[in-house]
């Protein structure tokens, strides 16, 4: 069974994320600080900097996928752009959503509480035999194919593509391919600018993705240009956990899509 996620609650009040100026001494912190100093003397800033950027990386990597699975799907749901508020805001009454690369379902889960009909596709046979597993709401159903192929004729309001764009070399095709199914599309990208210290990764030389599988991360603008390139107006922006949450319309006056009726 999954821990509560979070266990003390989210922060309410300026209480909830205060603490004392004179804090608990940490002895590991004391001696980290000191095996530092002698290490940049003996290896240099560059050395001693590059070893600790990809320590960091390492130790953020572990600490998510162990997150992950300890509070389940909570803790993506509390912690990343896509939340209840914005499925209620953008899905219409009595709507259709379409879940491209849906992996186990959590966000058909969720979305299924707002939408008459729900299709998660995924091109891994292993994922959505979980998603099946786990689903008990009869308007979700899953497929395990590929969106450019496996819905012929059909049609939806709205259409995510969550943790998706930075494994695709193609953009401009998927976002294509997209336009045909539904009006509408939320994008969730990782943020490069989310952590300060991806500047250095990137001009020292180490890694600086937050995924082996990206093809690239994802800055404010350059989502933009796909987006806009591809027939899709931006309407909402958000930042959040480390990601870069969109909310498009496909724009009418870009010639070759299918009416919505």
């Amino acid at each position: 069974m999954f821990a509560p996620f979070p266990a003390r609650g989210l922060p309410q009040t300026e209480g909830d994320i205060s603490f004392p100026r004179s804090k608990r001494r940490w002895i590991a912190l004391s001696i980290s600080y000191r095996l530092m100093h002698l290490a940049r003397r003996i290896f240099g800033d560059q050395a001693v900097l590059r070893f600790m950027l990809n320590t960091n990386w390492i130790s953020w990597r572990l600490s998510y996928e162990i997150s992950m699975e300890h509070y389940g799907p909570a803790f993506r749901n509390t912690t990343y752009g896509v939340s209840d508020e914005l499925f209620a805001k953008w899905i219409p009454r009595g709507g259709s959503v379409l879940d491209v690369g849906c992996g186990a379902g959590r966000l058909c889960h969720m979305a299924g509480a707002y939408a008459s009909r729900v299709v998660g596709i995924d091109y891994d046979p292993v994922v959505i035999a979980q998603a099946r597993a786990r689903n008990t709401q009869p308007h979700v159903e899953f497929q395990v194919g590929d969106v450019r192929t496996a819905l012929p004729g059909e049609r939806f309001d709205l259409a995510l593509l969550v943790a998706i764009l930075e494994h695709i070399q193609d953009v401009d095709q998927l976002l294509g391919d997209v336009r045909r199914l539904a009006p509408r599309v939320i994008v969730e990208v990782p943020d490069f600018e989310a952590d300060c210290l991806n500047l250095v990764r990137r001009d020292v030389g180490c890694r600086w993705y937050t995924d082996a599988d990206h093809v690239r991360e994802y800055i404010k603008p350059v989502l933009n240009d796909h987006l806009v390139r591809n027939g899709w107006i931006p309407r909402e922006w958000q930042r959040r956990g480390g990601m870069i949450l969109v909310v498009a319309d496909r724009d009418a006056s870009v010639g070759g899509v299918l009416d919505q009726a």
